[in-house]
């Protein structure tokens, strides 16, 4: 349970196998492989470094299979999988089959054919039907439109003129002598012809203009306009017979997506694969491929490789400046919580995985701060649901399943049942089924938050005291293991003893503790805060070290400061508890109202209590991220490492069943 042990390695092979070698180490998804920049063998040898060419045919497939799949999306109907899972399960054979196949290639030109008539017979409809509704404000246009300009002493301008103009610009235009004919109406505006003679075509179309004249022209029509609309709706329908007739080949060629899908990935698991092969190290016969794997892989990386007989692979020694790439490994009861750290970032190679350490912390602390049996169990059933449904990495999911296991346990000895549903809602005569719950609830509970806030005030910074001091520990003994003694004795060790001598101290003081030993913890707290000043800035001049020290013991504010933090826990579950009691008064008096009552009361619940689970849910798993985060990590955290990924398959579509077992 912690951070993996990384060989690096070095595969040699000749070139006729490199191919095959690196489809099995895909397969495997054991070895990250190094491009030559980054390789040593490279930088000994600059010779090995050819220039990368980029597999443009395979990308170009690829982007061609996604194009025909998001294409065929709307014509497959309904297809398998959903909003969970929405990769589709394959079996080998069958992916094996299809990737084998050229028929789906083959129907990919097809599609992309088919995908190009759609959209140009779309747009021929678009236009149409465009310009269809321009004309129609003029059907009633008895004449030619192309005579409309073939006056030799007057001009004729068609257009449309704004509605709530047309009488004030009417007159207007009688002035200079010009006549306004309307011939039908258009979207809040009127189409009209305006007749003039030549020499008052200039003061007319100045007055056109201030009116918002919108100029419409006939210029390549021939005949009368309900002549032209009724050629154009003829063309119209035998585009939109053309378009139903590709729609429907394209319902058929739907049924083909899967295979898309299928080749889609796979061209895609070839593109990396090509990726690693092309940049790798290289002779004119010998390939160089080297990398890391996990040291608890590299007896399986040795078999694989041995499959080849022009292949090898040994361990070598990274680079002096190399630093190894980082991989977790956990045990099943802590993986999920892995979701954690990678929010905040992996460790550095120096640093111990946070993961098993923040674990039970950041579950108790969302429990605490969700403090509500019913929304546990709610949250449980919807997990369990999901997690049956979901496919992939489903480690967020089962970590906010031990989170909300945490929850149940929280509310139950607080008393919280969907906040205080069972002493306001449920009757408690004697005897009764709601008197009975109330007995039960009163023996799990421990203490009722609502009555006895300070009890989960101390709890809150007990466990921040907890974590802090822990924290510290963590990174007292990992500076021991790199053997940096003067960092852990001065740095860490001392707060240790300062935190705990000052908590022994006070408990003295309040007679929890002899108070003889008042003075003995008293003085072993001034010894660590000497220490602190003196030795936290070691490398530093005489003012530095004065200086330095000053900070460091100044520092005590900002511990204080971080188990303070930890209040924030007991506030949350107390606004959650509240918000929940007013749900339930808002229930209780909604169903006082006669005849409706109950449906008014039980939805009021329902949403109300939907509500706050939401919030309630966001704010428990925000707040508790936060304490782990700043209070928590940085007293032994560094952070900073590279991910180990290693070559793997991928797949964005399907998953591959193969003997019952999905990959």
């Amino acid at each position: 349970m912690a951070i993996a042990a990384m060989k690096k390695v070095m595969i040699v092979t000749h070139r006729s196998e490199s191919e095959a070698l690196l489809e099995a180490l895909q397969q495997a998804g054991t070895v990250q492989v190094l491009d030559a920049e980054r390789a040593m063998v490279t930088k000994e040898w600059p010779q090995l470094q050819s220039e990368f060419r980029r597999p443009r045919d395979l990308e170009e497939r690829v982007d061609r299979l996604n194009r025909a799949i998001v294409f065929l999306k709307p014509y497959a109907g309904k297809v398998a999988g959903g909003l969970l899972s929405p990769r589709i399960e394959v079996p080998a054979g069958q992916y094996a089959k299809i990737v084998r196949s050229g028929q789906a290639m083959e129907l990919l030109e097809k599609v992309e054919q088919t995908a190009k008539q759609i959209d140009k017979y779309g747009q021929d409809i678009d236009g149409l039907t465009a310009e269809i509704d321009k004309l129609r404000p003029w059907t009633p246009l008895a004449i030619p439109v192309e005579e409309l300009g073939g006056m030799k002493s007057s001009v004729c301008f068609a257009g449309l003129i704004p509605e709530q103009l047309i009488e004030s610009l009417s007159a207007q235009l009688d002035e200079l002598g010009a006549i306004v004919h309307k011939i039908g109406s258009a979207h809040r505006a009127e189409a009209c012809l305006v007749l003039c003679l030549k020499e008052a075509a200039a003061e007319v179309q100045k007055a056109l203009r201030q009116a918002d004249f919108e100029t419409v022209g006939f210029e390549g029509y021939h005949g009368t306009i309900a002549a032209i609309i009724a050629e154009r709706e003829a063309v119209l329908a035998q585009r939109m017979t053309y378009l139903q007739h590709e729609k429907n080949t394209a319902v058929e060629l739907a049924e083909q997506r899967l295979s898309f899908q299928i080749l889609h990935d796979h061209h895609k698991n070839l593109v990396e694969r090509v990726y690693a092969r092309d940049m790798a190290p290289a002779s004119e016969h010998t390939m160089f491929f080297e990398g890391w794997v996990k040291a608890k892989d590299y007896p399986a990386l040795e078999k694989i490789v041995g499959r080849f007989e022009a292949s090898t692979v040994a361990i070598v020694e990274p680079g002096e400046e190399e630093e190894p790439p980082v991989g977790i490994d956990n045990g099943p009861a802590v993986r999920p919580f892995e979701t954690i750290t990678r929010l905040y970032g992996l460790p550095a190679n120096t640093d111990v995985d946070p993961t098993v350490f923040l674990a039970p912390f950041f579950a108790l602390f969302f429990g605490l701060c969700l403090t509500d049996a019913g929304y546990g169990i709610v949250l449980c059933l919807l997990l369990a649901w999901a997690l049956k449904k979901m496919q992939g990495d489903k480690k967020a999911l089962w970590m906010l399943m031990a989170c909300s296991g945490m929850a149940v346990i929280a509310g139950a000895l607080t008393g919280g049942w969907f906040a205080d549903t069972i002493q306001t809602l449920l009757p408690q005569d004697e005897g009764s089924f709601g008197a009975r719950l109330e007995t039960l609830r009163g023996k799990i509970m421990q203490f009722d938050p609502m009555e006895d806030p300070l009890i989960f005030i101390g709890i809150a910074l007990g466990l921040g005291y907890i974590q802090v001091l822990f924290g510290l520990g963590i990174a007292f003994v990992n500076l021991l293991k790199q053997k940096n003694y003067a960092a852990a004795i001065y740095e860490k060790l001392t707060w240790l003893i300062l935190l705990i001598s000052v908590l022994l101290y006070g408990l003295a003081k309040g007679g929890l503790l002899p108070s003889g030993l008042a003075p003995v913890f008293g003085i072993l707290s001034l010894i660590q805060v000497v220490l602190i000043f003196w030795f936290t800035e070691r490398s530093s001049g005489l003012a530095g070290r004065i200086g330095g020290g000053a900070f460091a013991v100044f520092s005590t504010v900002f511990y204080l400061g971080d188990i303070l933090s930890y209040v924030r826990i007991m506030a949350l579950g107390m606004v959650t508890a509240g918000l929940g009691m007013a749900i339930n008064i808002l229930t209780q008096l909604l169903m006082e109202i006669p005849y409706v009552g109950f449906i008014l009361g039980l939805l009021m619940f329902v949403v109300g209590h939907t509500v706050n689970i939401g919030l309630s849910l966001l704010s428990s798993f925000v707040h508790s991220l936060r304490l782990q985060f700043v209070e928590f990590f940085p007293k032994f955290f560094t952070g900073g490492g590279r991910e180990f990924s290693p070559l793997r398959n991928a797949y964005q579509h399907i998953v591959i069943r193969d003997n019952d077992k999905s990959v």
